[in-house]
């Protein structure tokens, strides 16, 4: 590869013979000199994806040690199993970074931040992304992540942008089957009550939540929406684990409500909007906290 000195033209007063005749560094036989691919190229990689862990992968290898490198400097925070909740805020950061040219090349290296992470002492931490050169079939790969990239430029994070705003007034359809024996989450507050009764409960609740602004922004998929938690056993404690959450789907001028979650299972798509974790509302800290004591303990 030329170097800049290689590249460097004749200076003044210089012969030309002279300069035809020093020695010169040549570019090996197969060297093809290219520009860097531009950022519709770079988002082809990604296909027909979103801004979820598949689509991540099908775009650029990450390293199980450069992640767990990552988790190391972004001190402070528990990502969970092999850093699956790092892994989906990495999902959206990276794609946005892309989309909204939040990157700056060092040679053939992508460089950009790592989202909005610091280390411990709240410096930004960078993430680089190379060609892949196996022929894989993820086109880039990253390998290094770091506090101070060797770049004169610093990219900052990418914009998250704005989610729709919501309605406390808006009418709750329940299209959940609560009723369901084998769904995933049975509130013990709803057991024994008439199906009726559960879809009032259950969208009151909703309502109840609305009104006091306890909605959570999340990004799933493609989409910017909203986790809610359901309080139904006791509204004593708003920073208590909820009884369930409920994802909230916009449909017209009302809102509909297809399933109900765990609490904790909520925490990787919230985590993937905020700065810092400990800006997450205190119940889904505590559900967090909870499920994943709840994990050590378990026997492998």
């Amino acid at each position: 590869m030329p170097t800049e000195s290689d590249r460097a033209p004749v200076e003044s007063g210089a012969s030309k013979t002279s300069a035809e005749l020093s020695p010169q560094k040549l570019p090996p036989f197969d060297y093809v000199p290219s520009e860097h691919p531009t950022r519709e190229e770079l988002l082809a990689g990604y296909g027909p994806g979103d801004l979820s862990i598949p689509a991540l992968f099908q775009f650029c290898f990450v390293p199980p040690g450069r992640l767990g490198l990552l988790a190391e400097l972004a001190t402070g925070e528990d990502w969970g199993d092999k850093e699956y909740v790092l892994l989906r805020y990495l999902a959206v950061h990276i794609r946005l970074a892309i989309e909204q040219s939040q990157y700056v090349w060092n040679g053939d290296q992508i460089v950009m931040g790592a989202g909005a992470l610091t280390n411990g002492s709240g410096a930004p931490l960078y993430l680089g992304l190379v060609p892949n050169a196996t022929g894989g079939e993820n086109p880039w790969v990253m390998n290094w992540v770091g506090e101070r990239p060797s770049t004169a430029e610093l990219p900052g994070p990418p914009d998250l942008g704005e989610w729709p705003p919501l309605d406390p007034h808006a009418e709750v359809l329940v299209a959940a089957d609560l009723a369901d024996p084998e769904r995933r989450v049975q509130p013990p507050a709803l057991d024994g009550l008439a199906p009726i009764t559960q879809v009032c409960a259950l969208a009151g609740a909703v309502q109840w939540a609305l009104h006091r602004g306890l909605a959570v922004p999340q990004i799933h998929g493609g989409g910017r929406g909203f986790f809610v938690p359901i309080f139904l056993t006791s509204r004593d404690d708003l920073t208590a684990t909820p009884d369930a959450v409920v994802p909230l789907v916009p449909q017209g001028d009302r809102y509909v409500v297809r399933t109900v979650l765990e609490p904790a299972s909520v925490y990787a798509p919230a985590r993937c909007v905020v700065e810092r974790g400990d800006q997450l509302p205190a119940w889904l800290l505590e559900s967090w906290d909870a499920s994943r004591e709840e994990t050590e303990e378990t026997p492998a």
